[in-house]
C-alpha cells in the first residue's frame, strides 16, 4: 500500500468520525437526552458540546487537509487551471469550498448558537418548573441552524459518488 492510499484512507476514516459523530449526536443522543429532566439535559449537554466539539473539529480539519493533499500534492491537480478547466478539479473545488463551510459552521455558528442556549440557565429551569415552551422554541431553532451541518455531509457525498 503506497502513501497516496494510506491517506485516502485516514481521509475516509477522519470523515467517518467526523460526520458520524455529528449525525450521532443530533440523531442518537439528542432525542435519548428528552428523557432526562429539564436542568439535566442542559448539564448533559453542555458537557458532551465541550468534549465532542474539539474531537469532531480536529475531525473535520483533518479531512479538509487530507482532501487537499489527496487532490494535489497525491492527486491530480498540478496547477491552479487543474480546478477550473477539469471535472475533477470543478468537483474537488466544490468539495473543498463545502467542507470547509460545513466546518466553519459547525465550529462557529453551530457551536456558538449552542453555548449561548446552554447559558440560559434560567430557561432551562422554567422548563422544568412546567414552562417549556421557550427552551422547546429555542431548542427547535438550535435543531434547525445544526442541519445545516447534515445538508453539508450530503452534498459532500454526492460529490465524492461523481469522482
Amino acid at each position: 500500500m503506497d502513501f497516496r492510499e494510506v491517506l485516502l484512507v485516514l481521509h475516509i476514516l477522519l470523515a467517518i468520525i467526523w460526520a458520524g459523530g455529528v449525525l450521532f449526536i443530533g440523531w442518537g443522543v439528542f432525542p435519548a437526552f428528552r428523557k432526562m429532566a429539564f436542568v439535566q439535559q442542559r448539564t448533559f449537554l453542555q458537557a458532551l458540546m465541550q468534549w465532542s466539539h474539539k474531537f469532531l473539529t480536529a475531525a473535520g480539519g483533518g479531512v479538509v487537509i487530507t482532501g487537499v493533499l489527496l487532490g494535489t500534492v497525491f492527486g491530480p491537480i498540478s496547477q491552479w487551471q487543474d480546478m477550473i478547466t477539469t471535472r475533477y478539479g470543478l468537483i474537488w473545488i466544490t468539495a473543498l469550498v463545502i467542507g470547509i463551510v460545513t466546518l466553519l459552521w459547525g465550529t462557529v455558528v453551530g457551536f456558538r448558537q449552542s453555548a449561548r442556549l446552554f447559558s440560559k440557565v434560567t430557561l432551562w429551569k422554567q422548563a422544568d418548573a412546567g414552562n417549556t415552551k421557550p427552551l422547546t422554541k429555542a431548542l427547535a431553532a438550535v435543531v434547525l441552524l445544526e442541519s445545516a451541518e447534515g445538508v453539508g455531509f450530503a452534498a459532500l457525498v454526492v460529490l465524492m459518488v461523481l469522482f
